[in-house]
């Protein structure tokens, strides 16, 4: 059973005082508080026009915020699709494996700069965000494509490429 926090907080907003209701921690609403009394701030010192009201930079401020919100929410279906290809060529890959195991194994190789490489980049954090890994990992793909080969066996490339999708 899910038990109501939600409380009363009175905040400050350009000069007005409003009471919120929220279960989010104080630190989470003196950070957004925060950042909209800084953008209310800005639109109000360097406004277009002289004169701009506390409901102009209140409208400004909404409006800033809403087209940022929906340019994140494009970008994350954007990745979100480069995702669902990703995990598509990953079963694609599983069952190459699956079909070449009755093959012998080829004798693994020193790896130069290649897949150990992309290992040691994501797992040192070589880029914090999803975007990051992501561009990280078609830069190791787009390799596989002009030929250059790492030293490890297949199957561990497609068991470490999986555990970075999932994000394990």
């Amino acid at each position: 059973m899910e038990q109501n926090t939600k409380r009363k907080i009175t905040v400050e907003i350009a000069g007005v005082s409003l009471t919120l209701v929220t279960d989010e921690n104080s630190a989470f609403v003196d950070s957004v508080v925060s950042q909209v009394n800084d953008r209310m701030e800005a639109i109000l010192a360097g406004g277009l026009r002289t004169g701009t009201s506390t409901m102009d930079a209140a409208l400004l401020c909404a409006i800033d915020s809403v087209g940022e919100r929906l340019k994140a929410e494009k970008r994350m279906r954007n990745l979100e699709a480069q995702l669902s290809l990703y995990e598509v060529n990953v079963r694609n890959l599983k069952e190459e494996l699956e079909k070449l195991q009755g093959q012998p194994a080829k004798p693994e190789q020193e790896d130069g700069d290649g897949f150990t490489r992309l290992s040691q980049t994501l797992r040192a954090g070589g880029g914090d965000s999803a975007e990051d890994k992501i561009k990280t990992l078609e830069r190791y793909l787009d390799s596989k494509k002009n030929g250059q080969d790492g030293g490890m066996t297949r199957e561990e490339k497609i068991r470490y490429i999986e555990s970075l999708l999932r994000g394990n």
